[in-house]
């Protein structure tokens, strides 16, 4: 998408807004189940992008996201006016870094950068690869010469917590040179953001809470399937007993939702490489071990497509 077919689906989306609060209506701004940082981050980003414009609108998640994101959203000061009560009635749901919903409530808009099945929801939707939704919300604001210092600082957040420091797959090369001008303009302690950005878990929480992290759900077909993913630093050998436990928790977990298959992401950032347990019911399960990170997108939504 060129900046100019950025611009008029900008405005058009912002058209959308103001046409939405004149019905009498209120704007939801809501991530994914199970919110990430990159998740929790645009929706902060495009609440205050729309702010600046006097259009009213409140952050509201469906689910509450995990210790993690909590702790490293509470770094970044911004989880003050974020609710995870679920919507009413009236509300109407931009979605951000997802464009399929799972609630009644009619979806006005999408904005996301994953650019894989379903179709997007929403009158407009803004779906382009990138790093981050949060990179896509700030070229978004760029092109209207809205955006500001924040702004910019919250979208390096964003890339560094949703690419494990970029190093994923999905991290575009492209995004370096401003990553670095921003960081050095920002003053933003680097080693503390590439640790951040590893968003490595802990191994004390219960296998229930780990098991959940990143949860993912799939609807191809007449079965849903799932997929979680954690970050481990496999310095820490009682990792190999905890790994061993999830996955058979969540074979439980998928035979009680009577799901097609489950994809277990293990990324261990720290060594620039994945495993990834798909597991089947009967507790069949085949790891696949991959030396980079793995991408969703590309290494599993394929694969639980296809069981579907």
């Amino acid at each position: 998408m060129t900046e100019f077919e950025l611009r008029e689906k900008t405005e058009e989306l912002i058209s959308l807004c103001r046409k939405t609060v004149a019905e009498g209506y209120r704007i939801a701004v809501t991530g994914h189940d199970s919110p990430d940082a990159d998740s929790i981050i645009s929706a902060v980003m495009m609440r205050d992008l729309l702010k600046k414009l006097n259009i009213d609108c409140r952050i509201r998640f469906g689910t509450v996201p995990d210790n993690v994101t909590v702790r490293d959203m509470k770094k970044l000061g911004i989880m003050d006016g974020i609710s995870f009560d679920g919507f009413e009635e009236k509300d109407r749901l931009l979605l951000v870094d997802h464009h399929k919903s799972f609630y009644k409530n009619r979806v006005i808009a999408s904005v996301d950068h994953h650019t894989t099945l379903p179709e997007p929801e929403g009158e407009v939707a803004i779906v382009v690869s990138a790093s981050s939704c949060g990179r896509v919300i700030f070229d978004m604001a760029s092109a209207c010469s809205l955006c500001d210092g924040e702004l910019e600082r919250l979208a390096i957040y964003s890339v560094y917590l949703d690419t494990q420091s970029c190093r994923s797959p999905k991290f575009k090369r492209s995004d370096i040179e401003w990553l670095e001008r921003g960081i050095e303009k920002h003053g933003i302690d680097r080693e503390e953001l590439t640790r951040m950005g590893f968003v490595l878990c802990d191994t004390d929480e219960d296998i229930e809470v780990l098991a959940m992290y990143g949860f993912k759900r799939y609807s191809f077909g007449a079965r849903p399937s799932f997929s979680t993913c954690i970050q481990i630093d496999t310095a820490l050998p009682e990792w190999g007993v905890i790994i061993e436990k999830i996955i058979g928790y969540l074979a439980g977990e998928l035979a009680r939702m009577d799901g097609a298959l489950w994809a277990f992401v293990v990324n261990m950032p720290i060594e620039t490489r994945s495993d990834i347990y798909f597991i089947e019911q009967s507790g069949k399960t085949e790891k696949v071990e991959l030396d980079r990170l793995a991408s969703r997108s590309r290494d599993v939504i394929p694969i639980v497509a296809m069981a579907q």
